[in-house]
């Protein structure tokens, strides 16, 4: 791969299994004897998957306060810091999962101007199951989500079905084809970076590709705004303290579900809503990505607890003052089931600013 470092992008929508797949592909190319950085992004600090890859034992740099095409020079100074720190062979970067135009904004123009400093590979964007059925199938998504969806796929040179081990082979075989009739431009990977299915393929696919000519050569910029500031966005840290030790998955699991249907109280969609619980005796990463579906759980405790820290990240079609009252009332309701002594020591609530790429190379 030469001396400089190479950009292995993984972007896709809100839940499409990002951060996972990121633990997955850093656990894989360990083996091979490669070292390897993180690089996450957000647009506010107190981001779960920066603690969660940290915690696994992956130096992770965080681009916060605004997405990489709009922070164009956080991103390269990111870069910097973890070339100077670990000196990887492959940076993993992950894009907020509403960005689109990540092409044009952030990869071509690495090309250019950092052609001295890294090299970029073909770019990867993940499609969760659930998310594509959801989408080509429900009558109520908010059309934000149909539109940065669809703009997503449009500039992948490579797409990943996720989460390929909830499906079964009749499953995955429609989504598959459904997938390819779609977009026949792309190549597919189906992929489960729980299990290591399918993972080998896409690194070694991946590992021999360069970015293509797909980046987007119409995108309406005011539509683009309107969809991202569609949804509300909620990133909070508090810490529970409990008199009487009690089952650290059993209380993670309420709060995600309460704050679930307090969100579909409040008339709003779940577009991702994921937390890191973290224990002495463990940690948890819990996560929700379509309204209605099952709750997914990664790690555990290895006995009852007395203190809990929690990180909560929530990306909903609700206002960002509905998310702050269900994370109050959430752990209200925590803090009287359980006796529970709560301290919600950072809250940041928001709509995303209007993308404002540094750079855009578009020819």
């Amino acid at each position: 791969m030469g001396q400089t470092p190479w950009l292995f992008f993984v972007g896709g929508f809100l839940g499409a299994g990002k951060t996972t797949a990121i633990n997955g592909l850093s656990k894989l190319l360990a083996q091979k004897g490669t070292k390897v950085a993180a690089i996450t992004n957000d647009q506010a600090a107190g981001l779960v998957d920066t603690f969660f890859l940290s915690g696994e034992g992956i130096p992770a740099e965080e681009v916060a306060g605004s997405c990489f095409c709009c922070n164009f020079d956080g991103l390269t100074e990111a870069i910097d810091h973890s070339v100077q720190k670990v000196e990887p062979e492959i940076i993993l970067a992950e894009p907020v999962g509403s960005c689109t135009d990540i092409v044009a904004t952030v990869i071509r123009p690495m090309q250019h101007l950092m052609r001295d400093k890294v090299s970029v590979f073909g770019y990867s964007v993940l499609v969760e199951p659930d998310r594509w059925k959801e989408l080509r199938q429900g009558e109520d998504v908010p059309w934000s989500m149909k539109f940065l969806f669809d703009k997503q796929i449009e500039e992948a040179d490579i797409v990943v079905i996720t989460k390929i081990d909830t499906l079964t082979h009749e499953e995955l075989t429609k989504i598959r084809s459904d997938f390819e009739s779609r977009y026949p431009h792309v190549k597919v990977f189906p992929v489960s970076a729980r299990t290591g299915s399918g993972m080998e393929e896409w690194l070694n696919f991946v590992q021999n590709s360069v970015p293509g000519d797909r980046w987007l050569k119409e995108i309406d910029y005011q539509k683009y705004a309107e969809a991202e500031a569609e949804m509300g966005w909620l990133n909070a840290q508090a810490t529970l303290k409990f008199p009487i030790p009690v089952d650290g998955k059993a209380v993670t699991g309420k709060i995600v579900e309460e704050i679930r249907n307090e969100v579909a109280r409040r008339g709003g969609r779940v577009g991702h809503l994921k937390l890191l619980a973290v224990a002495r005796t463990g940690s948890i990463k819990a996560g929700i990505t379509v309204s209605g579906e099952h709750l997914e759980v990664d790690g555990t405790f290895t006995g009852p607890l007395s203190e809990l820290q929690l990180t909560v990240n929530i990306r909903a079609a609700v206002s960002p003052g509905d998310l702050s009252e269900t994370v109050n009332s959430t752990l209200t309701l925590i803090k009287n089931s359980d006796n529970a002594e709560v301290d919600l020591s950072y809250v940041n609530t928001f709509r995303p600013s209007p993308p404002n790429p540094t750079h855009r190379y578009s020819t």
